[in-house]
């Protein structure tokens, strides 16, 4: 028995032990993670230099927050998870100043299951029936305003929740946060909440005006909180280019609202701006909805958001819930997955385009954004690699813009990096046909060799064949680049006079293939003066401009004699545009391609449009899969009575043709209060009109 007993002593023992070890383990973990998160608030907060990307913090945060819950009696209120923002010295020529109510931050889910687990599982228990704010979660400087008697006396930043930064003077200068409210019976007191932001539109101004001389700012927020960090000779105009939109109130002497959607229609009546987009739900599936729209659609949005925020609606439910420390429990941010990721660039290869330019072309490590691998970006021209000074071996973060284009935003760099950082070497001469490279006025690189280079003449020969040019079937992208490579042919002539004997040398090409490739060459093509003008790729003539040019000169000998003067007379052709097609058309070699492409190519005048006509000099735009007409034709119809087509939605669009499944492009349209037409009604108007000729 004694045996027993001590046996099952030094088991309990050992139990007890391990659970101590155990304990003293998490013990450092969480007091790591507390620093590590600490250090990360100072710089975001603080620095404005945050070397964390948004969603790894929250990993961080969450990760935090579980291994407290998991071991409570190691909470305790300096963790950052009982904190807002940051307690450190932020803005040093700012004074603090409380708040009157705190201003708390927000809990945030990722996931369907989190949200429906931790937000609204637990008010179901108490609430059975209730209804909720969906509002848009802006990515700017959380600001208080308080208001007395209807006067702004007060801009305080969130700070550390109970006191902030006192930045009246320039948040008086922002155009949209009124210094008097409206209205009569207005409260004593009035503590307004909301965030200061940046508009895109805005954000591109401000980093050409290269307020940050040292490094143009990298995102939005970081725009925001450099602008009203400043304080010495600010300029006024550069406060302007920040907005402000309102999502509710602290402190108000007599709180009589009933609602989150009544506090922000009485904040509207007060002439506070407040966000259109906010939408009140009491389905589940409809709040999901509504975060799924604008997680697809916030390309659209004139400004940055990161989420979504719900509310519960009523005041009095609410107060029920109450909050912690940091945040309501009665409200919570759904966030989008993050459009950024975090890699290492691996090295910058150089390509030539078809204008010559020296395009710089990013390579890294493989990422996946919202479901698509990643491992290399444009980086537009050297310039940009000076702007974000790269260098190979750089942790560099990578964002889908719209969800489409991978793009460099910025660089983080460590003390860890910063020794394996090694310069991008510039080249000197052509990647392709090693001309020696020259320099434009904004110190952008290009080969001068024009057709004679390789690169150059692939990319010429691409853009001949599209759609929207020549458009050639059977022949594409790869056979032109084996075609140039093997130095079969040296121009857009030699591709239309392809023969059995040259297509034969060609690796990999059956016999198939090159019947079909001959039989459609073998046809003289019939193609429209504006798309024969498109075709030859003059530099700044696209499509609208190559369609404008066509209804100008009657004939393409008129063109080709024309001059600066009648250049210039054309609606919206500039300078520039003329100065291209001059120069173009004084040179031999293109005079001589021409006459040697007009043996194998008819092309179609427009006859007199009338002006009369339904289409002309309509702004019009397409979406949607078409179902009776390609396109393409359409395109080509369209701009034969003197349309003019665009690819994206504006005010000034006139006509928005819908097919079937349609883009975001019809809700723009219909926010605009743009004429919306389908198909069978573009084909009705087409067949009316007498001078209409199908090619």
């Amino acid at each position: 028995m004694e045996k027993k007993n001590i046996k099952f002593y030094i088991i309990r023992l050992i139990n007890i032990l391990y659970k101590v070890y155990k304990l003293f383990c998490y013990k450092k973990k969480i007091i790591k993670l507390r620093k590590i998160i600490t250090n990360y608030n100072y710089r975001y907060y603080i620095l404005n230099n945050s070397d964390i990307l948004d969603y790894q913090y929250d990993k961080l945060l969450i990760k935090l927050v579980k291994l407290e819950n998991l071991y409570p009696y190691l909470k305790n209120k300096y963790s950052p998870t009982q904190l807002v923002g940051s307690k450190y010295k932020s803005f040093i020529f700012f004074k603090k100043k409380n708040h009157k109510i705190p201003m708390l931050s927000l809990n945030n889910v990722f996931s369907e299951y989190d949200l429906f687990k931790n937000f609204f599982s637990p008010i179901k228990k108490i609430i059975h029936k209730s209804n909720f704010c969906c509002e848009l979660k802006f990515d700017g400087i959380a600001i208080n305003l308080l208001y007395k008697n209807g006067y702004l006396v007060s801009a305080i930043t969130r700070g550390d929740g109970f006191f902030g930064e006192n930045i009246t003077q320039n948040i008086l200068q922002i155009k949209n946060i009124p210094h008097i409210l409206k209205g009569k019976n207005l409260p004593k007191n009035l503590e307004i909440r909301g965030e200061i932001f940046i508009t895109k539109k805005n954000f591109k101004i401000l980093n050409q005006k290269q307020l940050n001389k040292t490094k143009l700012f990298s995102n939005t927020r970081s725009a925001t909180l450099g602008i009203l960090k400043l304080n010495k000779n600010i300029n006024t105009k550069i406060l302007n280019l920040l907005n402000f939109f309102s999502y509710g109130i602290g402190f108000i002497d007599k709180n009589f609202f009933l609602s989150q959607q009544e506090i922000l229609k009485k904040l509207k009546h007060y002439g506070i701006p407040i966000c259109n987009h906010t939408k009140i739900y009491s389905s589940y599936y409809k709040i999901i909805n509504f975060y799924k729209y604008y997680k697809k659609n916030r390309h659209l949005l004139p400004y940055n958001i990161d989420g979504i925020v719900i509310k519960i609606n009523n005041i009095k439910q609410q107060n029920i819930f109450g909050h912690t420390n940091r945040a309501p429990k009665w409200a919570i941010a759904y966030k989008f997955p993050s459009q950024e990721k975090l890699t290492l660039l691996k090295k910058v290869t150089f390509q030539i385009g078809r204008t010559g330019i020296l395009t710089p072309i990013a390579n890294f490590h493989t990422v996946n954004i919202n479901g698509v691998n990643i491992s290399f970006a444009t980086l537009y021209n050297i310039n940009e690699i000076k702007r974000l000074d790269l260098k190979i071996g750089d942790n560099i973060v990578i964002q889908r813009c719209g969800d489409v284009i991978p793009k460099i935003t910025n660089v983080i760099i460590n003390k860890h990096s910063i020794k394996k950082r090694k310069n991008i070497l510039i080249p000197k001469i052509c990647p392709s046909c090693n001309s020696i490279l020259k320099k434009k006025k904004n110190n952008i690189l290009y080969c001068t060799s024009e057709l004679f280079c390789k690169s150059q003449l692939k990319a010429y020969l691409k853009h001949f064949i599209s759609k929207n040019a020549i458009n050639i079937s059977f022949i594409g992208e790869k056979l032109i680049d084996k075609l140039v490579d093997k130095n079969l042919i040296k121009s857009s002539v030699d591709l239309l006079n392809l023969n059995i004997f040259t297509l034969s040398k060609v690796d990999y090409l059956g016999n198939k293939s090159i019947k079909k490739i001959l039989k459609f060459l073998k046809k003289k093509q019939k193609i429209t003066f504006s798309r024969f003008l498109f075709s030859l790729g003059i530099p700044e003539v696209g499509i609208v401009t190559s369609n404008i040019i066509s209804f100008f000169f009657k004939t393409l000998e008129d063109f080709l004699n024309t001059n600066i003067t009648k250049l210039q007379n054309i609606t919206n052709i500039g300078k520039k545009t003329s100065l291209n097609i001059l120069n173009y058309i004084k040179k031999k070699h293109n005079i001589n391609i021409i006459q040697n492409l007009l043996k194998k190519i008819d092309i179609i005048y427009s006859k007199k449009i009338s002006e009369k006509n339904f289409f002309y000099q309509k702004k019009i735009v397409i979406t949607g899969k078409l179902k009776f007409i390609t396109r393409h034709n359409l395109v080509n119809q369209l701009m034969i009575l003197g349309a003019i087509i665009n690819t994206n939605i504006s005010k000034k669009t006139n006509i928005l043709i819908l097919g079937i499944n349609p883009s975001s492009k019809l809700l723009k349209a219909s926010k605009f209060n743009i004429k919306i037409i389908n198909e069978n009604k573009v084909i009705s108007l087409l067949n009316k009109i007498s001078n209409f000729e199908k090619y």
